[in-house]
């Protein structure tokens, strides 16, 4: 019966004799001892399997990592370097306080890329109003899921807010004040109904040019205004 391929591409050897080499370097004796009475081809062959199933990005954080670690990793231990565990809680708290830095113009301190994507998809206010509890479960499967990705895009700079325009000052709002009021008393002064006085006045001395309409529209003008 033929079966699926599970096979997993193994990381170029290339890479397995960089990174021996690198290990050799930080390490020196006490790396070589540990090979001392194996294959150590096949232990490069392992390395290089099981290395396959991570990603190039994950490699390279263990690689980085090896300087955190005084003594040389087995195959298990390198791999925990590679994917290194992050506590939900304290990850959340990371969070929180990146995103309040961010929001002061600063990148924040993220001890990892996911922690970051995984604070994008909760989001900022929830990050902040919200208590541990009641988000627990929002937060433990962005993070999950953005662990599991092994692969992450850079942080980016965080965009700053344009500030909120400054308030007037105190002279600055007399004067507009001032202005109002002068409008408002200029508005008051004029007489609207003018029009309607002067058609009166030439009605009572005998403008003949006037029609009916004009007269009466003029005295309904001035009837109103008595009310």
């Amino acid at each position: 019966m033929n079966q699926l391929s599970t096979s997993i591409d193994p990381l170029p050897m290339a890479w397995i004799e960089k990174l021996f080499d690198r290990m050799v370097s930080l390490y020196g004796h006490r790396f070589l001892d540990m090979w001392r009475d194996v294959n150590l081809q096949g232990v490069k062959e392992t390395w290089a399997q099981e290395l396959g199933k991570l990603s190039r990005d994950e490699v390279a954080r263990g690689a980085n990592a090896l300087m955190t670690q005084e003594w040389p990793p087995t195959l298990p231990q390198f791999i925990k370097l590679c994917k290194p565990s992050v506590d939900a809680v304290s990850a959340y708290y990371e969070a929180v306080n990146g995103v309040v830095a961010r929001e002061h113009g600063n990148v924040g301190e993220w001890s990892h890329p996911a922690i970051f994507w995984a604070s994008v998809k909760v989001g900022a206010f929830d990050l902040k109003h919200q208590t541990y509890s009641n988000i627990k479960g929002r937060w433990e499967a962005a993070l999950s899921e953005e662990m599991a990705k092994g692969a992450w895009f850079d942080i980016p700079e965080p965009m700053i807010a344009l500030p909120a325009p400054a308030p007037a000052s105190k002279e600055v709002a007399e004067h507009y004040l001032a202005e109002t009021q002068v409008i408002k008393n200029q508005d008051s002064k004029v007489d609207h109904k003018r029009w309607a006085k002067l058609i009166m006045e030439r009605h009572k001395a005998g403008d003949k040019t006037l029609t009916h309409i004009q007269i009466s529209f003029a005295k309904e003008a001035l009837s109103n205004a008595l009310h």
